[in-house]
């Protein structure tokens, strides 16, 4: 089975969210810093039980989907 990450931080999610800015070239303004790193909480915690879902190593991606 793969390894499932632990979920991050509150500090890592603050320092994550300034360097992927600086990264990207983005100006967050000082003031909305604390909601974008609130919002990036609320995703991580969304993701968290997808990301925990197991699955086999030897999964095979379906060739084109079908609903």
């Amino acid at each position: 089975m793969s390894q499932v990450n632990p979920p991050i931080s509150s500090p890592d999610i603050s320092a994550y969210v300034q360097h992927t800015a600086l990264l990207l070239g983005l100006s967050i303004p000082p003031e909305q810093m604390a909601s974008v790193v609130e919002n990036f909480k609320q995703v991580q915690a969304i993701a968290q039980p997808v990301l925990e879902f197991p699955l086999p190593d030897d999964l095979e991606a379906a060739p084109r989907f079908e609903p």
